[in-house]
C-alpha cells in the first residue's frame, strides 16, 4: 500500500508525453475489449469515489456493457471529502455527486442495463470499513453459479461464467483507493473470479519507474467506448467544473489532468505477470509470420480488381497530397520515412525532395504497384513489407531520419498499435526532424480508430504541432522543423 500523496490540481504532474513515449510500453501485452471479456459473464467495478469508475475504467465498462454482459458499478462513498476547504457544505457535494454517478453510468450504458450500487461509506475512512467493502463485493459477485450475459443480450462472447473485479490500485496513492484494492484482493483466492486494478491519481504524480511494467495489460478502445467514456467524466461536473466562486472550490479535474483519461487504451495492473494467456504480444514486439498475413490480407485484396483502390487520382487525394507537402518546412531532406505508402503517389513526390524514401507498407500486393511505377529518377526508394508498428523496429538509421509521414495509416490501428507506432516514428527522427500526419476527419466504421482519436494521441504523445490545417474532410498536423 502507497502512502497517501498531497493532490494539488495546479501541479503540472508527470507529462503524458513522459508516460507515453516510455519505450517498456512496447513489451506491455494488449487485448481488445472481446478478447478481455471473452468467458466473463459479470463485471464487477468497486470505486472509491464517484468518478473513480469513469476515470479509470470507463471504456472497459462501455465496452461490457454493449457487448451485454452484466456489469454491476459499487460506489463505495458518496465523495462528500472532494473538497475541503470549500464553503460548500459536504452533504451538499454528496448529494450532487449521487447525481453525476448516475448519470455517468448511465452514459456508460449507453442504453444497455448497468446496475449501481452507492454503499454510503464515509470519504476519506474507507480504511475503517475493508469488512463492508468485502462484504459488498461478495454480495454484488454472489455465487458461481448461473453466470451469464444480461437477459436479451445477443452478445457473441459464449459460456460466460468468470467474473471479473475491476477496482482501483493499491499504490495510487490515496488511502480510500488502496482499501477499494485491498477489498478485491481479498477475494483472490476464488476460482471463478480475476481481479484487476486501474490507477488512478497516479497518472498525475507517479512516475514510469514506478509502475510493475510486467504486470501490466492494455484495453484496446475504440471510437464507441471512449466517447462513452469521455460523455460519462463530463457528467461529474462537480470536478471538472468550479464547485463554486470561492476560494476551495476549483476544479479538481483540469485538462492537465484529465489528458490521462483520455488515452486510446486503458491500464490494467494484475496480481501476477502478464503471460501470453489471452492477450496479444506487446504492440513493438516482433510479430509471427501469420500476423502479418492476417493483417494484409484485406488490404492485398483490395488490389484484385486494379492498381488503384482508394481512388488516388480523386479530388480528395489530390488536395491531400498538395496540402501535405506544401506544409513540409523544407524543399529537401536527407531521408524520409512514409509509413502506409499503400502504391506510392505520395512517396513518388517525396522522392522528388529526399536523397532517400524508404516505404513501408503491410500489402506486398500495394508494394508491388508502388514499385511497378517507380520511375529511374526514384531509384533510390526502399520499398519495405510489414506491420506496424513492429516494422519499424527492423528499419535501420534510428534517430538519422529528418522527415516521417503517416498518411492514413493511424485509424487502421489499435489503440496500443497507434501508440508503439508514435514511439517508433518519434525513435526513427532526428531531433529538430519533422513528422507529418494526415488521416480523414470523417466517421469510420469496422476499423479501430478515427482521425481524430489519431491526432488527439499523437499530441498528447508529440506535443503541439508546428502546422495544423483542419477543413471538412481532412486533419493534417506536422510535428517539428523549422521553414527553412
Amino acid at each position: 500500500m502507497s502512502a497517501p500523496r498531497a493532490f494539488d490540481p495546479h501541479d503540472p504532474g508527470t507529462s503524458e508525453q513522459t508516460w507515453l513515449l516510455d519505450q517498456r510500453w512496447d513489451e506491455v501485452p494488449a487485448r481488445r475489449p472481446d478478447e478481455l471479456l471473452t468467458g466473463v459473464g459479470h463485471v464487477v467495478v468497486l470505486a472509491a469515489h464517484p468518478d473513480d469508475e469513469s476515470l479509470g475504467l470507463g471504456g472497459t465498462i462501455a465496452a461490457a456493457a454493449a457487448r451485454g454482459v452484466r456489469v454491476t458499478v459499487l460506489v463505495a462513498s458518496d465523495g462528500e471529502g472532494s473538497h475541503p476547504h470549500s464553503d460548500v457544505d459536504p452533504q451538499a457535494i454528496a448529494a450532487r455527486r449521487r447525481e453525476e454517478v448516475e448519470q455517468a453510468v448511465r452514459r456508460l450504458g449507453g442504453g444497455h442495463p448497468i446496475t449501481l450500487r452507492r454503499l454510503g461509506l464515509p470519504d476519506s475512512r474507507l480504511p475503517d470499513h475493508v469488512p463492508a467493502l468485502v462484504a459488498a463485493l461478495e454480495e454484488a459477485v454472489g455465487p458461481a453459479e448461473g453466470l451469464g450475459p444480461a437477459a436479451g443480450s445477443s452478445t457473441s462472447i459464449t459460456e460466460a461464467r468468470r467474473t471479473l473485479v475491476l477496482t482501483q490500485w493499491a499504490q495510487d496513492g490515496h488511502h480510500d483507493h488502496a482499501a477499494v484494492a485491498k477489498a478485491a484482493m481479498s477475494l483472490l483466492g476464488r476460482a471463478d473470479l480475476d481481479v484487476a486494478h486501474a490507477p488512478v491519481w497516479f497518472w498525475h504524480w507517479g512516475t514510469p519507474d514506478e509502475l510493475p511494467w510486467e504486470r501490466l495489460e492494455l484495453v484496446d478502445l475504440g471510437p464507441e467506448e471512449l466517447a462513452a467514456k469521455t460523455h460519462a467524466v463530463a457528467a461529474h461536473r462537480s470536478q471538472v467544473l468550479p464547485l463554486g466562486p470561492n476560494e476551495g472550490g476549483q476544479a479538481l479535474l483540469g485538462t492537465h489532468v484529465l489528458a490521462r483519461f483520455e488515452r486510446v487504451v486503458e491500464t490494467l495492473v494484475r496480481q501476477e505477470p502478464v503471460g501470453a494467456a489471452g492477450s496479444r504480444p506487446g504492440a513493438g514486439q516482433a510479430s509471427g509470420a501469420a500476423d502479418d498475413d492476417a493483417t494484409a490480407a484485406p488490404f492485398d485484396a483490395m488490389y484484385e480488381t486494379g492498381d488503384d483502390p482508394w481512388g488516388f487520382q480523386s479530388w480528395y487525394e489530390l488536395r491531400k497530397r498538395a496540402l501535405t507537402l506544401a506544409a513540409l518546412a523544407r524543399p529537401r531532406y536527407r531521408s524520409v520515412v512514409d509509413v502506409g505508402c499503400a502504391s506510392g503517389e505520395l512517396t513518388a513526390s517525396l522522392a522528388d525532395r529526399a536523397d532517400e524514401v524508404v516505404a513501408v507498407d503491410v500489402s506486398a500486393r500495394a508494394l508491388e504497384v508502388a514499385s511497378r511505377r517507380a520511375v529511374p529518377e526514384h531509384s533510390r526508394i526502399s520499398w519495405v513489407q510489414g506491420r506496424c508498428p513492429e516494422v519499424l523496429g527492423r528499419l535501420p538509421g534510428a534517430g538519422e531520419h529528418d522527415l516521417a509521414v503517416l498518411s492514413e495509416i493511424g485509424y487502421f490501428l489499435t489503440g496500443s498499435e497507434l501508440l508503439a507506432t508514435l514511439r517508433a516514428v518519434r525513435r526513427l527522427v532526428v531531433d529538430g526532424g519533422e513528422i507529418a500526419l494526415v488521416h480523414w476527419r470523417h466517421p469510420t466504421r469496422e476499423i479501430p480508430l478515427d482521425g481524430p482519436l489519431v491526432h488527439a494521441q499523437a499530441r498528447a504523445v508529440l506535443g503541439e504541432p508546428r502546422v495544423v490545417y483542419r477543413d471538412a474532410d481532412l486533419l493534417l498536423e506536422i510535428y517539428g522543423g523549422e521553414v527553412r
